[in-house]
């Protein structure tokens, strides 16, 4: 039997954490890598497993990767669920020999908006690829997931992650806020290249994707909603990556890039 490791992201806020950590408790390990100044206001004597660290960026979450030790890579934000028929296909995978099974595997998710399940989610594409043998970060959303290569790793045949970060509105919007924030310092120090170009109509693109994802009449005011939080969540990133590079960089108009 193959072992799995769960590493938790979380940051100042997130209303679902507890659930989060409750759905991954039966796995041999958990890293909790938080995002803030205060720790997380969790139960930590419920969780045997669990590990906390306190990060400064998600540069740093690779590194802490490295220290699970365990053969398989589930990621998760701290306001993802891993939903039941997820956790028995999860279980299913550890059980093989490990040499049987693909490098990674893509995950399904779906988000929790206005009271009904959409498919996707509001920080990245679905099927998103969150389980891995290799130290496999969370990828800078929308803007991120093209460089990496997903259609080599099969989707996962059953199960999905649930996303709860936009149950309630308000607290959508301001997740979107505060992580375009890291994603936009992500890329940055990457030195990624945005265009206007790419930050126009990227976020068009994620827009038109969600919402056939979801079938356009059929996926409703929920459909519709989870669309566009999805395209302002990489309208906003790419706008923030513009403004360090173009405005604080001292307005001098210099080209960032070629397109994206």
């Amino acid at each position: 039997m193959s072992t799995l490791g769960v590493v938790v992201v979380s940051l100042p806020g997130m209303k679902h954490l507890d659930r989060c950590l409750e759905s991954v408790q039966w796995a041999e390990a958990v890293f909790l890598l938080h995002l803030g100044a205060e720790a997380p206001s969790i139960g930590a004597d419920s969780y045997p497993s669990l590990v906390l660290r306190k990060l400064a960026s998600l540069r740093e979450i690779g590194e802490s990767c490295r220290d699970l030790g365990t053969d398989w890579i589930l990621h998760l934000w701290g306001e993802e669920v891993v939903e039941a028929e997820l956790r028995e296909k999860l279980r299913v995978v550890c059980r093989k020999e490990l040499a049987e099974e693909p490098l990674a595997y893509r995950v399904a998710i779906r988000s929790r908006i206005l009271g009904r399940w959409a498919e996707g989610s509001l920080l990245g594409p679905s099927p998103a690829l969150r389980l891995s043998r290799s130290i496999q970060e969370i990828a800078s959303g929308w803007w991120d997931s093209s460089r990496i290569g997903l259609g080599q790793y099969p989707a996962m045949e059953r199960g999905w992650i649930g996303d709860y970060s936009a149950a309630a509105l308000e607290n959508g919007v301001r997740r979107i806020e505060v992580i375009s924030g890291l994603w936009a310092e992500d890329l940055g120090a990457r030195g990624a290249a945005l265009s206007v170009t790419s930050c126009a109509l990227r976020p068009l693109a994620i827009f038109i994707r969600t919402l056939v994802r979801n079938g356009i009449f059929a996926g409703g005011i929920s459909g519709l909603t989870l669309s566009a939080l999805a395209a302002y969540a990489a309208l906003l990133t790419g706008a923030k990556v513009w403004e360090a590079r173009n405005v604080r960089g001292g307005g001098s108009g210099a080209n960032p890039g070629a397109s994206g």
